[in-house]
């Protein structure tokens, strides 16, 4: 009978991480295959020891608040989240970005920024770059950038759809 009870003890206690987990990260993204990392995308963001990788694959969507095009040869995208993922911002986002999530599409523009030049060699973005006003949904890499503040990124896009 104690066995019983600490079992469905363990399950109890499982099924509330799971769930807080599920809530603090954001919804997980529908079926493996959206989660794949297409031609190996993240080995060509420059520099990759400044990101921080909260979670390897995530999905979210929202409005697009505003595209700029860096130097990095990246679009840097602001999207307002909508409101089942407001979690995957922070105060850095807040504070820099309007509340926005940043979302990196890599490798898309001429580069001019020397120390990114080698690591879109041999590669082409062929991500959709969405115009403000959009609502996208977006899968890719999930992390904090350690050179601005720690705010949230999905850095690089893996999949971007335009709604």
């Amino acid at each position: 009978m104690l066995a019983i009870a600490l079992a469905a003890a363990v399950i109890v206690v499982a099924a509330g991480v799971t769930g807080y987990y599920a809530i603090r990260n954001g919804s997980p993204p529908s079926g493996n295959s959206s989660c794949r990392d297409p031609g190996s995308i993240s080995s060509h963001v420059y520099n990759p020891y400044r990101l921080n990788v909260v979670k390897s694959c995530i999905t979210a969507s929202g409005v697009v608040e505003n595209v700029f095009k860096e130097a990095d040869g990246d679009y840097d995208v602001r999207l307002a989240l909508d409101s089942q993922y407001s979690n995957l911002t922070n105060s850095a986002n807040d504070q820099y970005q309007y509340g926005d999530l940043v979302v990196e599409i890599i490798c898309a523009l001429p580069i001019t920024q020397s120390d990114a030049v080698s690591a879109c060699q041999n590669y082409t973005n062929n991500i959709t770059i969405p115009s403000v006003n959009d609502q996208i949904t977006v899968t890719g890499l999930y992390v904090l950038d350690t050179e601005h503040s720690n705010w949230a990124e999905i850095h690089p896009v893996y999949s971007l759809t335009i709604s």
